[in-house]
């Protein structure tokens, strides 16, 4: 709702802003945005450039804004549930191999250890150039994503104490 974005900014936003808690990629972008323009809730517009192909612009409609407050209000007011898949298979871990626990250990910590140096990055830049509370919640996943690499990192140890 910020300002008109086409697909490539619309992945940047997401990345820069959001990767801590949602990640999105070109294939779910363009086709969630024809969605949005067919349902009256986005507009879109082609913006010419020098060279190369043009590009389209979309802009969140009146509608498109008063269906985003509607929606947030009512998740908002829905008791939250974590659904988190990674937590769900671990909780089997037991049943496999304990190379292939350490292997889909290592990389979940080296993706999420990719994750917080990007939050890392663009710290300075989110905390002055976004709402106050909106920063807040990206402190939020910051935490959630340090307290889950401690966890792992605690656990891949103890792994290496039994062995």
């Amino acid at each position: 709702m910020e300002k008109p974005m086409h697909g490539y900014e619309l992945k940047q936003y997401f990345e820069h802003a959001h990767g801590v808690f949602w990640m999105i990629n070109y294939g779910s972008i363009y086709p969630a945005l024809k969605k949005l323009e067919k349902e009256g809730l986005v507009r879109s517009k082609p913006e010419a450039i020098n060279q190369g192909r043009g590009r389209i612009i979309y802009k969140i409609t009146k509608k498109g804004q008063e269906a985003f407050l509607s929606l947030l209000e009512r998740r908002l007011k829905k008791e939250a549930f974590v659904r988190d898949e990674f937590t769900l298979h671990l909780f089997f871990m037991d049943y496999l191999d304990r190379k292939v626990i350490k292997d889909v250990m290592g990389r979940k910590i080296k993706g999420n250890q990719a994750v917080l140096n990007r939050i890392h990055e663009h710290e300075d830049t989110h905390k002055t150039n976004i709402p106050k509370f909106r920063y807040g919640v990206l402190q939020r996943g910051r935490m959630h994503i340090e307290t889950e690499l401690s966890w792992l990192n605690n656990t891949l140890k103890e792994m290496e104490k039994e062995a």
